[in-house]
């Protein structure tokens, strides 16, 4: 029987391009029935280049597939019997990928199992290696639609929590967990984490998606937000785990945004930064 996968993820990560991935494989469904791209109003960060999570969606199956089950985040039990039996009816012969709010992945998993249902869960993180996304990032989570950037302190906190708390969260309850790079670095651990095969094209696709959004290389010389944030989620996901307490974490956190938020010409090399923490923290960054 084909599969139900559903993306449970939370805002501004790019998951609706995880989905359009999952769903490039062959054993996806994959006709296009809308647009694909959609420009979303930015403010300080320009606009951003979205994913219409409709566009393979056939006319019929947008009746149960709708912007409430896509956003609300308390999927019930009658809503994954509707998207399985619904999609069945369609005959497509293939599985499909839907993006979804959903955070109780627990309740689905339970459910699933008791009612034998045909779905995978996905969830999503930001992950260690998300720092290269920061760009990505930013256009989407500070948006007309979304929220109004303050600062890079607020930023920082804001993302520290996606980290710490979130993260950790959404990789609780899950058949398999992603983080940003394994879809926007290399899409091949994506396809290998879920089973299914390879859409060898879409790095072309990626690597266009990334240059809609604004991606740039991370450079040190750079003061731009995104090139800050960029430094301390590199620094703070390399050291992280040498602190045992959230204490601990949140005084490393505080003492990269000290080494990078001012603008420093002598600054050329990552060490540099890490040197300048060190002496913050009074402690060696290194692995035992």
């Amino acid at each position: 029987m084909n599969q139900i996968y559903l993306v449970c993820t939370r805002s501004a990560i790019s998951a609706s391009a995880l989905t359009y991935i999952i769903n490039r494989s062959p054993q996806f469904y994959n006709v296009v029935h809308n647009n694909l791209w959609l420009d979303e109003a930015g403010s300080k960060f320009n606009n951003a280049t979205v994913i219409d999570d409709w566009w393979n969606i056939p006319i019929e199956y947008a009746k149960t597939y709708t912007h409430d089950v896509r956003n609300n985040e308390h999927m019930k039990l009658d809503t994954l019997r509707s998207l399985s039996n619904d999609w069945e009816k369609l005959n497509t012969n293939k599985s499909i990928a839907l993006f979804t709010h959903a955070t109780n992945t627990a309740d689905i998993i339970k459910w699933r199992n008791e009612h034998n249902l045909p779905i995978t869960i996905i969830t999503t993180i930001m992950g260690a290696g998300s720092y290269k996304y920061m760009d990505l990032f930013l256009k989407r989570e500070y948006s007309n639609e979304m929220n109004k950037f303050v600062s890079l302190f607020d930023t920082w906190k804001y993302v520290c929590s996606q980290y710490s708390s979130m993260d950790p969260t959404w990789a609780k309850h899950a058949d398999v967990v992603l983080a940003m790079d394994n879809w926007l670095d290399d899409a091949s651990v994506t396809f290998v984490s879920l089973g299914i095969e390879h859409d060898y094209n879409i790095k072309l696709w990626i690597n266009e998606y990334k240059m809609k959004n604004g991606y740039e290389e991370w450079d040190l010389a750079s003061y731009s937000i995104a090139s800050k944030l960029k430094t301390l989620s590199y620094i703070y996901g390399k050291y992280e785990r040498l602190f045992s307490t959230t204490p601990g974490k949140k005084l490393f956190a505080l003492a990269i945004l000290e080494s990078v938020r001012y603008n420093d010409d002598t600054i050329t090399d990552i060490q540099q930064v890490i040197d300048k923490t060190q002496k913050i923290i009074r402690n060696q960054l290194t692995f035992a």
